[in-house]
């Protein structure tokens, strides 16, 4: 005869009134007790003993040691030193920083005429259209000399490009807004 099982949703729909085929309890008490030994009062609140730490100083050593062997790899493992470069003057800019004989064109051809076209501005805009220029050519020439003291600098050789892409940008911008006012009088 087939006997048919009832289907179980959740945890409450176990009977409770089963009782288990065997206590297990007092076996795992009594197991806990043997290995704890009699325990009263505040030794039973005691904590756990710490793991040895070494000392302070034998830490130290063992770290200066490390560094020491350190330091003695990386000298075995070092390039033979070479002799050491001077730098350019330090009024000169390395060839790989300045700009090309095409920049130096374009630039030149800018400058004449945004000089025609500042003379024609009014004052108080051809003074700031001067003094950025001043400045950026001023910036310019400070990076240029640190550049020769350190020519492996990397931010400076960055910001002397930017400093030539500054000024260029100005001189195109004061061409073009005169570009456009010509456009708009006309």
């Amino acid at each position: 005869m087939i006997k048919h099982e009832r289907k179980v949703g959740s945890p409450g729909d176990l009977p409770q009134d089963i009782a288990p085929g065997r206590d297990l309890w007092p076996g795992i008490a009594a197991a806990i007790g043997a290995d704890a030994g009699p325990r009263t009062g505040s030794a039973a609140m005691a904590p756990p003993p710490r793991p040895h730490t070494p000392h302070p100083l034998l830490a130290l050593a063992a770290a200066a040691a490390c560094v020491a062997v350190g330091v003695w790899l990386g000298r075995a493992t070092a390039p033979p030193p070479t002799a050491a470069v001077a730098p350019p003057p330090s009024s000169a800019v390395p060839v790989s920083y300045a700009p090309d004989a095409r920049f130096d064109r374009t630039r030149e051809e800018l400058l004449r005429d945004v000089g025609v076209r500042l003379a024609a501005l009014p004052p108080e805009s051809r003074a700031k259209v001067e003094a950025s220029l001043a400045d950026l050519q001023r910036a310019r020439t400070e990076i240029e000399s640190a550049l020769g003291r350190d020519p492996g600098n990397a931010l400076l050789q960055a910001m002397l490009v930017n400093s030539y892409q500054d000024e260029m940008r100005v001189l195109a911008a004061v061409r073009e807004t005169w570009a456009s006012i010509e456009e708009i009088g006309a």
